[in-house]
């Protein structure tokens, strides 16, 4: 059985983590698994995109919704703190054996729970089941504000995370960047995208962050979900109708560009080679004839 690809976190999520990855850019901004599928952001660069690939497929769904529904129903039955994040702590163990029986690595099988455990510990060290969302929160913000420093030196960040993960810079930064940054094109289409993640963080830190201060942990809880998979699904599939169509002429372009360095190559090097091949019946006839003439005796007189 194939190894399935270790799962980290979603962009911007929490308790919601997803088989992503990858890349790659990698845990945000998501991964490609051993079938070459890729989810997260780094799904935008697929040239057969699928909404069920972006967010890990179905196993993906359930491993990102599972912990958090769990959390949620155990504590709202029981409004036990302590027990709900023993529940939950044996879920990851669970997960982490799973994966191990998978012939994954220690590291890989762990990094799946990683980020549902520092939830965890956050609702657990400050005895409040809120704090286990705050983490979420606190991403959801950073990832704003970073994707806005991008907008605002004009190289939007989801343009940043697709390209790498699409072509990584093999020639030099500074032309990688000016490959796709010059398409004016597909540079538009992703600064648009980018304000597309921009508005998925502040709307999810807008509700979610009001209601982690009024101490509704019924309520933060249920807007957490429904603004975790499904907004985040619904957010790459508006991307991918963004950036699509630009990004799939920006290949042509590159495809033909690429095939006209290859044909301009191959040229050069059969002129070469016609062109010694030329010198040698040259040079083979200089040989003969100086050996001819050294070859013929003179007379003599008599």
């Amino acid at each position: 059985m194939a190894d399935e690809p270790s799962r980290t976190p979603m962009l911007g999520e929490c308790p919601e983590a997803v088989d992503a990855s990858t890349t790659d850019s990698a845990g945000a901004a998501g991964a490609a698994d051993a079938s070459g599928r890729r989810s997260g952001i780094a799904s935008l660069a697929s040239e057969d995109f699928s909404v069920i690939d972006s967010i890990g497929g179905v196993r993906g769904v359930i491993e990102s919704v599972l912990p958090s529904l769990v959390f949620l129903v155990v504590f709202l039955a029981t409004r036990d703190l302590a027990l709900t994040v023993k529940v939950c702590g044996a879920l990851c163990a669970l997960e982490v054996l799973a994966r191990l029986a998978q012939r994954q690595t220690i590291a890989g099988a762990l990094s799946g729970v990683v980020m549902m455990l520092i939830c965890l510990y956050a609702a657990y060290k400050s005895n409040d089941a809120r704090n286990y969302y705050l983490p979420g929160c606190i991403i959801n913000a950073v990832w704003a504000v970073v994707l806005l420093a991008s907008q605002a030196f004009r190289a939007p960040g989801i343009g940043l995370i697709v390209e790498f993960v699409r072509r990584p810079p093999a020639d030099g930064l500074r032309a990688w960047y000016r490959a796709w940054h010059g398409d004016a094109a597909l540079l538009r289409a992703y600064t648009i995208a980018t304000w597309v993640w921009i508005a998925m963080f502040v709307v999810r830190d807008a509700f979610q962050v009001p209601l982690y201060f009024s101490g509704n942990v019924g309520v933060l809880g249920t807007v957490t979900l429904v603004l975790g998979v499904p907004l985040f699904a619904l957010v790459c599939w508006v991307s991918y109708l963004i950036i699509g169509t630009p990004l799939h002429e920006h290949r042509e372009r590159e495809s033909e560009r690429d095939s006209e360095v290859k044909g301009t190559g191959h040229g050069a090097e059969e002129s070469g080679r016609e062109s010694e091949e030329s010198k040698e019946p040259e040079d083979s006839e200089g040989r003969k004839d100086s050996t001819d003439s050294r070859g013929v005796e003179e007379p003599r007189d008599l």
